[in-house]
């Protein structure tokens, strides 16, 4: 955002060069309020790939309006190989991505991850279509991808995605699945809907596919931060790229102006919503809200599938474990399933259901489960240290425990002292202490026992360090 003062100028004092009159093919000036939009570039594209255009633009920029009406043009039109995304930077996401090419003027459009770059708003389809058959005849890994994206109602969408290796080595790269809108809530300075508008990422991730290997990844994408105005099924489109790893040189402000990191996409695939062909999210499952540890429990659930296909389901019991997948089922018929819980603690009990596809997780069931827990006693100060308890008040051993003890302020030394595998017998106590502490000054002690997906507890208390002597307030118990 720091650059929008200077880029706004340097917009209207660059690009007053390129963008207020274009030329034609014969050299004569054209005006925008006259250009007639027909196809000026070439026909039918035989590329290696289809070409990637990112397009860094601003509801306020006057010369944004030409690129957008254009590159929705040569989209409409279908003799280039390419899917395109609207950066406007009205989205804050949208915004990341325009600083990690630095860029220099809008709008910008990075072609391929930054093989081709394109500064200035152009009314002739040729500024642009030169550079997608630059990048179009561009020689790239042998890689292929495959999306299915499906509509599970609620401003929600399932995405899977497959990119396999069909190299002889690894291929290692950066995966951006792109949430666009096809006609975005935000216009352009001439008061136009932009195309395309960028969203939000379902997957913003590196990969690494090992030779004549797949990679695969499923998520569920939540629309609903974005439901003013709703998010709706056939408004939205779903863009892969992936990006080689391979580093070279960028300039956003060509030749040598504004340099950027470039890693070139591979390999694009677009696709739009289609109806969910996955069971519907399930409501939470149906139980018992509390109970003790070592009793088992039943929870019910159900849901349909919007195809009537038979429905297996899956139990997620929170503390590490799930039922596995039981069925097949009717469509519409109640499961249950029934858990032992061998630790106290509070834990979200979801369901989820698939047939060829794994629908979404319920919202979890909340189920309180009393029993041993991890206590830590009274912090004590003294000579060098401080020290305390980790009690056991059940009558079952705890092993691999995990402590830390955290002085914030007071002392120059000895902070922080952490421990691991500590074991404490059945109704018994551990002791545990700090390190060497030196300092001066007033202090809160923190100490925090913990076992991974099992019981926790947490003690604070004030304290002052007298350069070795630590005195230590009583009570602060959490």
């Amino acid at each position: 955002m720091k650059k929008i003062m200077p880029i706004c100028i340097m917009g209207i004092l660059i690009l007053s060069g390129f963008g207020a009159v274009a030329l034609n093919s014969d050299n004569e000036e054209l005006d925008f309020e006259t250009i007639d939009f027909e196809n000026t570039g070439g026909g039918n594209r035989d590329y290696t790939h289809t070409v990637l255009v990112e397009v860094g633009t601003g509801s306020w920029c006057y010369w944004c309006q030409f690129t957008n009406a254009v590159m929705h043009d040569i989209y409409a039109n279908g003799d280039y190989d390419f899917e395109y995304v609207e950066l406007v930077d009205s989205n804050p996401i949208a915004v990341q991505r325009i600083n990690e090419y630095n860029q220099h003027s809008y709008p910008t459009s990075f072609f391929d991850g930054g093989y081709e770059v394109l500064v200035g708003g152009y009314d002739t389809w040729p500024s642009y279509t030169s550079k997608m058959d630059l990048c179009g005849a561009r020689a790239v890994p042998d890689i292929y991808a495959t999306m299915d994206v499906f509509w599970l109602g609620g401003e929600q969408m399932d995405i899977d995605v497959s990119i396999q290796n069909n190299e002889a080595s690894e291929y290692t790269g950066h995966l951006r699945v792109y949430v666009v809108e096809i006609v975005s809530r935000w216009k352009d300075s001439g008061n136009a809907d932009y195309n395309h508008g960028f969203l939000d990422y379902a997957f913003n991730q590196d990969i690494s596919i090992p030779a004549g290997e797949s990679f695969t990844a499923n998520t569920v994408w939540d629309g609903s931060s974005w439901n003013n105005p709703d998010i709706t099924m056939d408004n939205i489109q779903v863009i892969l790229a992936v990006f080689n790893s391979e580093w070279h040189q960028g300039y956003a402000d060509p030749p040598s102006g504004d340099p950027f990191d470039a890693y070139y996409n591979d390999e694009t695939i677009a696709a739009t919503p289609s109806a969910s062909g996955a069971p519907n999210k399930p409501n939470p499952p149906s139980g018992p809200t509390s109970g003790v540890i070592d009793v088992e429990y039943t929870y019910t659930g159900s849901t349909t599938d919007p195809d009537g296909d038979d429905i297996y389901y899956l139990f997620d019991w929170g503390d590490g474990t799930d039922s596995g997948w039981l069925g097949p089922y009717a469509s519409g018929t109640q499961v249950e399933a029934s858990h032992t819980w061998t630790y106290a603690n509070t834990f979200g009990v979801r369901l989820k259901a698939k047939d060829t596809m794994d629908g979404p997780w319920s919202d979890p069931l909340s189920v309180e489960i009393a029993g041993p827990r991890i206590e830590i006693g009274s912090i004590d100060g003294g000579l060098l240290k401080v020290g305390t308890v980790i009690q056991n008040d059940g009558d079952i051993e705890f092993t691999d425990v995990n402590w830390k003890i955290t002085l914030a302020g007071g002392a120059f030394i000895g902070k922080e002292t952490t421990g691991e595998g500590l074991t404490v017998p059945a109704n018994g106590e551990a002791t545990i202490s700090s390190g060497l502490i030196f300092g001066f000054g007033p202090t809160e002690i923190t100490v925090e026992a913990w076992i991974q997906d099992g019981p926790s507890d947490m003690r604070q208390q004030d304290g002052f360090v007298f350069l070795f002597f630590v005195k230590v307030n009583p009570g602060g118990g959490i």
